[in-house]
């Protein structure tokens, strides 16, 4: 026996916030009340009923969420995942967006370029046709990451820095082919568009060796703002420090935490645990020699005047400008950090010396990053559209990151 779950309700626009707070919640439900039962799934929530009072949206950055929690569950029930789908006046719209950005060929046996797609979901391919004709732009596809794509590399590299050299040169390339003319479309990241593509390389490439999973990403451009996410059900971010056996000279295992002075709360212990790994992996990329997720929040937020979402297990930190005297002070000492490390790199600077610079400007950045986590706690709201953090029931795991950055 099995139980259909919907997936967009009618008159609701599938967003971020509404798969975090409502549909992991469905998920949840159902797995608590029917632990035994197969799942399945509607597409949409009233199928061929009420086709002229419904309606159906999703937006585009929701798209790489929905297949990661899709891929999670088809791991967990060993096989494809039904999903029923219908073609009809409420739905034409929605399913032919779905259909022309790739999310079924990607969640089903061939992707957009007729390589093998992830097999995360069986569907009728007969309900896809019949569309009104509304192309989309071809950088508006979905895109998936996986070590299949990777056939050339070995994997089992010893060297992990060779690996990881191996992996970005053929991200970057993807990530160009992808994104790059997105990128152009936007006045507030078109002088930033190599860095962008750096810093997705990067963040894809760790999700490739870490996670475990598939990384999704899609990006997207309309009159008012760029958008893109990325999104992975891998490991997330305390397991990926956690499972590292080195770790640089300039720091340790868990330092951040252990830095902060305990601190009574109104939360669960697990939403500030969840709180604190997402500001220990910004910490910790803020003082490494690459550009990575920290240099990607400082440049959606300052450089392009956007917003930076990123998720991980129960919690989600929203950075605007609003914590812009903060941001700016890491801005500066991060960039000190970038060039001190770019100096050691050229050996154009003494061992010693480089060690002692590093160590001073991590220990500035570690209580600039201590002040921002206790700001985020005390105005907390629990009025989405206000807070700075939001913290979720139920757990999904991995690391997604969604931006918004507006077109003007």
């Amino acid at each position: 026996m099995e139980s259909i779950i919907p997936i967009i309700d009618s008159n609701v626009n599938f967003t971020p916030l509404v798969f975090y707070r409502d549909f992991l919640k469905k998920l949840a439900n159902f797995y608590r009340e029917h632990p035994s039962e197969e799942i399945a799934f509607r597409l949409f929530g009233n199928g061929d009923n009420e086709i002229y009072n419904s309606n159906y949206r999703i937006d585009p950055i929701a798209i790489p969420l929905l297949l990661s929690i899709l891929e999670q569950l088809s791991k967990f029930h060993r096989g494809p995942l039904k999903l029923f789908l219908n073609n009809n006046y409420a739905t034409s719209s929605a399913l032919e967006f779905l259909y022309r950005a790739n999310f079924f060929k990607t969640a089903g046996d061939k992707d957009y370029y007729h390589q093998s797609g992830n097999s995360i979901i069986s569907y009728n391919a007969e309900y896809l046709g019949a569309f009104k004709g509304k192309e989309i732009r071809k950088d508006h596809l979905v895109r998936s990451y996986k070590k299949d794509d990777y056939s050339t590399i070995e994997f089992q590299l010893y060297n992990e820095i060779l690996l990881r050299d191996q992996i970005n040169s053929m991200t970057s390339y993807y990530v160009q082919e992808h994104f790059r003319e997105l990128l152009f479309d936007n006045p507030n990241t078109i002088a930033y568009h190599n860095t962008y593509i750096d810093i997705l390389s990067e963040l894809i490439t760790n999700g490739v060796i870490h996670s475990g999973s598939t990384t999704y990403a899609m990006m997207f451009v309309d009159r008012y703002r760029t958008k893109f996410s990325i999104s992975d059900n891998g490991i997330g971010l305390k397991k990926s420090l956690d499972t590292k056996v080195f770790f640089p000279f300039y720091y340790s295992k868990d330092e951040f935490r252990n830095s902060l002075e305990k601190k009574e709360t109104k939360f669960s212990p697990v939403f500030i645990e969840n709180l604190i790994d997402i500001f220990e992996a910004l910490f910790y990329s803020s003082i490494k020699e690459r550009e990575g997720i920290f240099d990607l929040m400082l440049n959606v937020v300052l450089n392009s005047q956007g917003y930076f979402r990123l998720h991980t297990d129960n919690c989600q930190i929203i950075v605007t400008n609003r914590i812009f005297k903060y941001l700016s002070s890491l801005q500066k000492i991060r960039a000190s950090i970038l060039y001190t490390h770019k100096l050691n790199e050229n050996t154009e600077l003494d061992n010693s010396i480089y060690k002692k610079d590093i160590v001073e400007y991590k220990n500035q950045i570690k209580k600039l990053f201590a002040k921002m986590l206790s700001v985020t706690i005390d105005y907390y709201s629990e009025e989405t559209q206000f807070s700075s953090i939001r913290f979720f029931n139920v757990k999904f795991k991995g690391v997604h990151i969604e931006v918004e950055i507006p077109n003007r």
